[in-house]
């Protein structure tokens, strides 16, 4: 991952995408773009080489645990997933 990407967060997406947590995660399960697995959050698999998102490694005390976070790309990805789903 280049030094100079900036990510955004899932607990920070909804600043950037204009929705809720909550919304943003469920619309987001129900298109079938992540998953939640042993506790972290996975982006579909025919997504992931799309630059739409990066794990990020994180230290909690002792342990390594990896985050999904979202490229610049993701984030518009997202809201427009969200604005084509709240038209109907």
């Amino acid at each position: 991952m280049p030094s100079d990407l900036q990510v955004v967060s899932m607990s920070n997406l909804h600043r950037h995408v204009g929705s809720y947590y909550g919304k943003i995660v469920r619309i987001l399960k129900e298109e079938g773009v992540i998953t939640k697995e042993y506790g972290m959050w996975k982006l579909r698999e025919d997504l992931q080489d799309k630059g739409l998102a990066v794990y990020v490694t994180g230290r909690m005390r002792c342990f390594y645990r990896f985050y999904l976070a979202w490229t610049p790309q993701g984030v518009a990805f997202i809201k427009d997933i969200i604005n084509n789903r709240t038209k109907y």
